[in-house]
Parts: C-alpha cells; structure tokens; sequence
C-alpha cells in the first residue's frame, strides 16, 4: 500500500539535519538555504490562508490530511527552480534531504504527494493566488528599497501552447505573428523596475492580444517617472498621457510609409533601446535557466500560473544577488 510518510526515522533528528548543513555545500542546497532564510514565509503566505479559509471549510483541497500551505508554496518554488512535474516533484521530496530541509518537512509528516500539488495549483490559478503570491512577495521587496519604482520598462514574450491547433486540447490558445512567423499559445506580459531590473507586474493573455493591450495594467503611471518600451506600444494617446503626467517617454519612434524616421530619430531608438533591451533578461534567464520555453498545461489560467511562478523565482534570484 503507498504511502507519502518519509521514512528513515533515525535520518530525520535535528542532529543529522546539524550534519547534513555542516558537511554539505551542494550550490542547490546553499541556494535553497539562502531563499529561506531571505522570505519572510509568514507574511508571504498569510493573506492566501485568508483567502482559502473562506473558499474550504477544512481548509484542505485534496481531500486528505491537510498540508501545510508553506509546504504547498515552497513546493511550487522547488517545482520552478528544478523544472519538475508532479510526479518528479514528490519523488525528489522524498529522495533529497535539501528539499527536506527547504520544506521544514520530518520523519513524522507527509509529504505532499502529486495529486495535493496538482489540486492546490488549480484552487491558486482559478482563484488568481500566483498572482497574489507575487505581489505579496514584491510588498517584501518594497520594504528593502528593491523596487524604487523611478523607471519602468514594459515588453511581452510569446509562450507556445503545449497542445496544437488541431489536437483542439487547448481552448484559450490563440495565433500571432512575428517576424514572419506564426505562433500558437500566450504572451506573458511584464513591466520590470529600470534600475533593479525586478519584475514590476505580470500580465498573462492568448497570443492573439497586441503586445501593448496589457500597458494600462501594467505601469502604474501614479509611481513611475519614465517608461520604456518598443515601437510596437507607440501610439499619439499614449504618449500625450505620458507628457499630461509629466513622465519622461522612452517609447521607440516607429516609421511609417512614406514618413521613415529621420536620423535623430534612429540615434534616439539606439539610445533608447540600449535601455529597453533590459527587459529581455528575465525573459532569458526563465528559458535559459528555469528551462521555461512553452506552456505545459491546456488552459490559461494554469499556464499564467506558470508563468507568474517564473516571475517569482526570477525576483527570488535577483533578490539573493542584490542582498549577498
């Protein structure tokens, strides 16, 4: 009969925890050491508790004995940073003492097994907890002067659906173009701090939307002094709003038939854009390093927990760099 328990009772005493630390210096577990102990965990997770209490009596989503909401969302970090699935993911909880440790978990407590992580990941995605869990996460960057909020620069990526068009799995996918080519799936959409290089806000949409679509809800123009973006959010509105604010406009000069941008033009773009080509380093650090490259799951609201979860991790690590 399975079960989820740990086993190895004498493994788990505090003294073999004391060893473990001591005599091993794996950078996954020093990188996991630090993220705990630079996350105030309580203040983090204490408004989702609010939330869930009121959506289940019993507080419990998988229908067993409750786990710990920290364990849950310190799994959902694991589960970014590693690039795991379900399975993959309560197989290592049981296997790695550095997740062991990260989790708080012991010889006397379950570990979440893969159907508790893939309910409690579709209760955060319906009810938008990724989203709130990120902005929670930023009130803590805040408070350590992390995000001074004096330029923000906005862009979009495309993330490719896991199904294809004809398999019509996914019924939230949609088509764009760039450069020429076609594309099925998402826009994660971001506005990053110009100066820390921190994700501001997320957006996530079908990739049928225009890159720009997502600006209002992603630059606070109340708590910003300049915006940067590509010439695909150029637009007369836009840009007399900007001025009305008395916001310094970073937005690319685009061409049009007949009128092509005139050389002070071009120079302003490189200038610009020497700027603006910041916002790609999230982007390439959550394919390059999170291996984050498509969607994995078949609607929308799962795959912006994805990609919000990205985000996530992508500030953790920029937060571990801006304060060791």
């Amino acid at each position: 009969m399975r079960s989820n328990k740990i086993n190895n009772v004498d493994l788990f005493t505090s003294a073999a925890n004391d060893k473990f630390n001591k005599h091993i210096k794996t950078q996954s577990k020093q990188a996991l050491d630090i993220i705990k102990s630079k996350i105030d965990w309580e203040k983090l997770i204490k408004p989702i508790e609010q939330i869930i209490s009121k959506q289940k009596e019993n507080n419990s989503p998988a229908g067993r004995r409750t786990i710990d909401l920290l364990v849950i969302v310190k799994c959902f970090i694991l589960q970014s940073i590693y690039d795991l699935s379900d399975p993959r993911l309560e197989e290592e909880i049981a296997d790695r003492r550095s997740f062991q440790i990260f989790l708080d978990l012991n010889s006397q407590d379950s570990i979440p097994d893969e159907t508790t992580i893939c309910r409690y990941r579709e209760m955060f995605a319906r009810l938008e907890l990724d989203k709130k869990l990120f902005y929670q996460f930023n009130n803590q960057l805040k408070s350590l002067n992390l995000i001074v909020g004096k330029g923000t620069i906005v862009d979009a990526t495309i993330k490719q659906a896991q199904a294809t068009f004809l398999s019509n799995r996914d019924k939230d996918a949609d088509f764009t173009k760039k450069r020429g080519k076609t594309y099925y799936g998402y826009k994660g959409h971001i506005a990053m701090d110009e100066d820390s290089e921190l994700i501001k806000s997320v957006e996530f949409t079908s990739a049928n939307l225009h890159d720009s679509s997502q600006f209002d809800q992603l630059v606070d123009l109340s708590r910003t002094k300049a915006v940067f973006a590509d010439k695909g959010y150029a637009n007369k509105t836009r840009r007399k709003k900007l001025e009305r604010k008395n916001i310094f406009d970073g937005i690319l000069s685009k061409g049009y038939r007949n009128k092509p941008l005139s050389k002070t033009e071009q120079r302003l773009n490189r200038l610009l854009s020497s700027i603006r080509n910041k916002v790609e380093r999230p982007f390439a650090y959550m394919k390059r390093i999170l291996n984050y490259h498509r969607c994995s799951y078949y609607d929308l609201k799962r795959n912006r927990f994805e990609f919000v979860m990205a985000a996530l991790v992508y500030n953790i690590r920029k937060l571990i760099t801006a304060t060791t």
